[in-house]
């Protein structure tokens, strides 16, 4: 099996690609045995590596670490064109390097168990919903007049346009306080 990143080939041995595509749904069931869910799209896909690199090839092993850590212009992870053929079979084109990249040693062999992620970058599915419409935002109101602020009166208090302004319960109480005062 080969694996090309950018048209260059990743290098080591028993290499071995698994590919996951995570359908994301929540549960609608409650309190009740009912079985429905909601469906909430396609993730994107992933790909796990596995390959074992030879001690002595430490510079294959380097370069891999080179490209998980590149970055393209503006700090965004560089997205690399996969050439395999799991990928090509969940039709997978674009990939970055997610998650994590790991090398182990390994017990018995001269070598480095390493496993890392790939994610796929503007998958089939985020271009699909790209390109369908949005929902029109539709302006609600509600039956009957809209509230405004109040306007602002004057220090006086017993002005005849603030008292005009004022509710018959409020007027009332406005009496009640004057008095009083």
């Amino acid at each position: 099996m080969t694996l090309l990143l950018d048209g260059q080939k990743v290098r080591g041995k028993g290499l071995k690609v698994t590919a996951n595509l995570r359908i994301e749904s929540n549960d609608m069931s409650g309190q009740t045995s009912n079985t429905d869910a909601a469906h909430k799209g396609f993730k994107p896909k992933s790909l796990t590596v596995s390959l074992m690199i030879p001690y002595v090839n430490r510079a294959d092993l380097a370069q891999l670490m080179g490209w998980a850590e590149a970055t393209a212009a503006g700090g965004q992870r560089h997205v690399y064109r996969i050439v395999n053929d799991t990928a090509e079979a969940f039709g997978v084109r674009q990939v970055e390097f997610s998650d994590n990249l790991s090398a182990r040693e390994d017990d018995s062999l001269f070598a480095w168990r390493v496993q890392f992620s790939l994610t796929e970058k503007l998958s089939t599915a985020e271009r699909v919903e790209k390109r369908r419409p949005g929902n029109p935002v539709k302006q609600q109101s509600a039956p009957g007049q809209s509230v405004t602020a109040p306007a602002t009166t004057s220090t006086a208090g017993t002005d005849g346009a603030a008292a005009a302004e004022l509710t018959g319960f409020e007027a009332v109480l406005k009496r009640l306080d004057d008095s009083l005062a």
